[in-house]
């Protein structure tokens, strides 16, 4: 963060506030326990175009989702604890994972998630838990998450939220709760339509300013091609912000390993990364790269029992 590039390209492209809190931040002279709050101070006010989120956003998870450039709507895994809950009615096993993303390569905006889902009799039963940050700043939330498939072609999903946001000194706490929902629909064998929706009540974060979490629409479609090549495509509106548009595509090398990339454009990005499939366990590595931020590494790992 600290690099002369990146200072160089914010400058161009935010506004006072902003410049003012990275100049700060970056200014080696400060206590790092300054430069720690200056730099809460930048996530707060450039966390819309850096996709460093803040205020109960929702984040997507898994290294599956995170090298198709998080176009993952459509997609059926155990990350769809996340991505679209009605993707766990399509699961056979209970399954088991963890993610983590070292966003920007900077320990303080560490992104750490799991998930737990089981297959029962009248649908498939999930919990989920991630947290982004560190001591001083740190967003998490944990789900409760069903969803049930009516048919062979239709799947809906709904999830529980309970979002958890901290900010030390004065800020203190914030709790709320709020649901997910979302639905899975098989055009044809190999297409797939999915829609999720992200705090549709509009919670209140705040009564100062009236400050309430996001709402965020998705709407997208996985193709399988062939079957060695998926397509993914997607758009997500966040009502604050302009929609992002994104692609995915995953290949099958061999039975034993998937490559992957995917691109967005809000924020400007590119992603890539490999899947590795070894008896009951898999292993998702994967890195995106913003224009002006530079990488993000990801990795996660899940296991069928």
């Amino acid at each position: 963060m600290a690099g002369g590039s990146v200072v160089t390209k914010w400058l161009k492209i935010s506004g006072p506030k902003q410049r003012f809190s990275l100049l700060l931040f970056t200014n080696q002279s400060y206590p790092m326990k300054i430069r720690y709050a200056l730099l809460i101070l930048f996530i707060l006010l450039t966390g819309g175009y850096a996709g460093v989120y803040a205020g109960g956003e929702n984040r997507p998870a898994g290294g599956r989702s995170a090298a198709m450039g998080t176009a993952s709507v459509a997609i059926s895994d155990i990350w769809s604890s996340f991505n679209n809950q009605a993707g766990l009615a399509r699961l056979n096993d209970p399954t088991a994972a963890f993610y983590y993303e070292n966003r920007f390569l900077m320990k303080e905006l560490g992104y750490k998630a799991g998930a737990f889902a089981l297959p029962v009799k009248v649908g498939t039963v999930g919990i989920s838990f991630s947290h982004f940050g560190y001591s001083a700043f740190n967003e998490s939330k944990i789900g409760l998450a069903f969803a049930r498939s009516f048919g062979k072609r239709i799947a809906f999903g709904l999830q529980l939220d309970y979002n958890m946001a901290r900010l030390e000194e004065s800020y203190g706490n914030r709790n709320f709760l709020t649901f997910e929902a979302g639905m899975l629909a098989h055009i044809t064998p190999e297409l797939v339509v999915g829609a999720h929706v992200y705090n549709p009540i509009s919670a209140k974060l705040s009564e100062y300013n009236d400050e309430r979490a996001p709402v965020i629409f998705r709407l997208g479609a996985a193709w399988e091609v062939t079957p060695k090549v998926l397509i993914t495509a997607e758009t997500e509106k966040n009502m604050d912000n302009e929609a992002d548009v994104k692609f995915g595509l995953e290949y099958k090398l061999i039975p034993t390993l998937h490559l992957r990339g995917g691109i967005s454009t809000n924020p400007a990005s590119n992603s890539f990364g490999v899947g590795i499939f070894t008896g009951d366990f898999v292993i998702d590595i994967s890195a995106s790269y913003h224009y002006i931020l530079g990488f993000s590494p990801q990795a996660s790992i899940a296991y069928k029992f």
